[in-house]
């Protein structure tokens, strides 16, 4: 089929485009379905293969949900003070709104969430917070995932596998943006997607960190090139992680008795956060364990000992399930590592920036809309939240991509921005060429897992990663791709080194410690200064760092730490 300008290609046509296939965008595509007038087509794309890749998909997919006899108003104010205030506060309050809802939505997909003999469902709480519960559905993510698939299917949503978006269209004449370019990430067949809206709902920014590796967050850079502004680029995951095997958990095996521990067999946690101890959220953690090294006091453990073992069960017969058979080809292995004392690490896991929209997950390119953890709605999650907040932002931004189907003009394809969007893809392209974005890569993990730069920073190493930055892309920009998997790694690696950046420089811009975002020279929160938003926009070529108040229709600082959430502001500053 010849594309767009007269490629050789596929061009597909569609209404409503949705660029990821984790919750946001499964959610997305469903509500895009179910709000547009009969026949709107809504097409749903990943790089991989929807229902069997992402974050989501390896989850346990615990949720946030609120059920109707629940305080509402509560968990909104201790989930906004848990996020230091960094929060879409009415978004925020929207989605959790909505959250039990959309768990009855996803029951009538067949999804099952555990009762116990009265009927109730099995909720539990999560760390940081009080009023705040959360419960998973049986079989985990993936369960979650392919049943959402099947549900998509059924409903007439068009699903594109393994097509990887390599650039958004803008279009010509002022109109909305056109929809997007990308090639299959095995045959690297050239696709133009036409679209009359488009939600990108590609997850967060990550450095290959974590236990799923593909997840690189590209939508939100390029969100970012075709005009849309970036927010919460300082704020990360920081948490503990131990070299020795993935374990999805600490929060609830906490909550049953393990502990951390520093080299001198000492309980730390209660030293750094008197009030939650090691039931702190993971940034207290991550800023607890950096001073303990500082202090010479590593390496730190998790003590998983003290969990009883008439439920330790629990933790090796997980949901995720390819854990589950890591731990059962462990053997009894996996009680010895496990229940014993195992070294932990403070990891940056991924960013928690995202693409700036307002509360109906409209961006500031007219026609692009944002969901799931590529949307800068709060810049914490916590467990479980992160979940919640996926699934509402895909719900409200299919929601907004239907009602703009007719509130925007149609857009238009320029042939001219297919064609030089295609030659920027072949460019990367030398048969002759040796791969070389995995060596990179680890140069920049380097960079920017040092707990120094990425947990707990100060102006002078966020300065000196600066520098190195700047060597690492200089060499980048010399690398070609010998084969399409290779092409699709350095387009990945080429939106990372752009996300560093962004970090490294909101980082040393907003000169405070809040939430995630730690400052060993600037160790306070500060509210008189920095209570606001910092905005990345493009102008000129060049990336501007802005200040943007935050609208607080909820609830602010003073009233939660004089009401009943009080001990939901963790930490010095609060």
């Amino acid at each position: 089929m010849v594309a767009a300008g007269g490629l050789q290609g596929t061009l597909v046509q569609t209404d409503v485009l949705v660029i990821g296939g984790g919750v946001g965008g499964l959610l997305a595509a469903l509500s895009a379905k179910r709000h547009g007038a009969p026949g709107t087509r809504v097409t749903l794309l990943d790089s991989w293969l929807v229902g069997r890749t992402g974050h989501a998909a390896f989850s346990n997919a615990w949720m946030v949900v609120v059920e109707p006899e629940d305080d509402l108003d509560a968990v909104a104010r201790e989930i906004i003070a848990g996020n230091d205030y960094i929060a879409d506060q009415a978004l925020v309050q929207e989605v959790l709104a909505m959250s039990w809802a959309r768990m009855k939505d996803l029951e009538r997909l067949e999804l099952r969430f555990p009762v116990d003999a009265q009927g109730r469902y099995v909720r539990r709480p999560t760390r940081g917070l009080d009023a705040t519960r959360v419960l998973c559905p049986v079989g985990g993510g993936l369960e979650f995932c392919w049943r959402l698939r099947r549900g998509l299917e059924a409903e007439g949503v068009q699903i594109l596998d393994r097509i990887f978006v390599t650039g958004l269209m803008r279009g010509r004449g002022g109109a909305p943006l056109a929809g997007a370019v990308g090639v299959h990430s095995r045959t690297g067949a050239f696709h133009v997607i036409k679209a009359r809206t488009t939600i990108v709902c590609t997850n967060a920014v990550t450095f290959r960190s974590g236990f799923v590796r593909d997840i690189t967050g590209t939508g939100t850079l390029l969100a970012y090139r075709a005009g849309a502004s970036l927010r919460n680029m300082e704020f990360s995951y920081t948490r503990p992680s131990t070299p020795r095997f993935y374990f999805e958990g600490i929060t609830f095996a906490i909550q049953e008795g393990a502990r951390f521990l520093n080299a001198k067999g000492e309980k730390f946690m209660p030293r750094y956060e008197p009030v939650w101890g090691d039931e702190a959220d993971v940034p207290r953690i991550a800023r607890a364990m950096s001073l303990e090294r500082q202090a010479g006091n590593t390496p730190i453990y998790l003590d998983m000992s003290g969990v009883p073992p008439e439920i330790r069960s629990h933790f090796i017969d997980s949901k995720v399930k390819w854990m589950e058979l890591f731990f059962r080809k462990l053997g009894t292995e996996t009680g010895t590592d496990l229940f014993g004392a195992a070294p932990y690490y403070a990891l940056n896991q991924m960013t928690k920036g995202g693409i700036r929209t307002d509360r109906y997950c409209r961006s500031d390119v007219p026609g692009l809309l944002c969901a799931g953890l590529a949307q800068a709605g709060a810049c914490n999650h916590f467990a479980g939240f992160h979940f919640g907040m996926a699934i509402g932002t895909g719900w409200i931004a299919g929601r907004s991509a239907v009602e703009d189907l007719e509130r925007l003009a149609a857009p238009l394809l320029d042939e001219a921005e297919v064609r030089a969007l295609h030659r920027e893809v072949r460019a990367s392209r030398d048969d002759a060429a040796e791969a070389q974005s995995d060596r990179l890569l680890r140069r920049l993990q380097g960079l920017m897992f040092a707990y120094d730069v990425s947990v707990w920073k100060h102006a002078e190493r966020l300065g000196a990663a600066l520098t190195e930055l700047e060597a690492i892309r200089d060499e980048f920009a010399h690398l070609a791709a010998p084969h399409t998997h290779e092409l699709v790694r350095l387009k990945e690696t080429e939106a990372m080194l752009l996300a560093a950046e962004f970090m490294l420089r909101t980082s040393l811009y907003r000169t405070e410690s809040r939430a995630s975002h730690l400052r060993e020279d600037f160790d306070a929160r500060d509210d008189a200064r920095w209570l606001c938003w910092v905005d990345v926009t493009q102008e000129g070529g060049e990336a501007r760092l802005a200040q943007t108040p935050i609208p607080m229709p909820v609830c602010t600082p003073a009233e939660v730490r004089s009401g009943p959430v009080q001990r939901a502001v963790r930490g010095a500053g609060a």
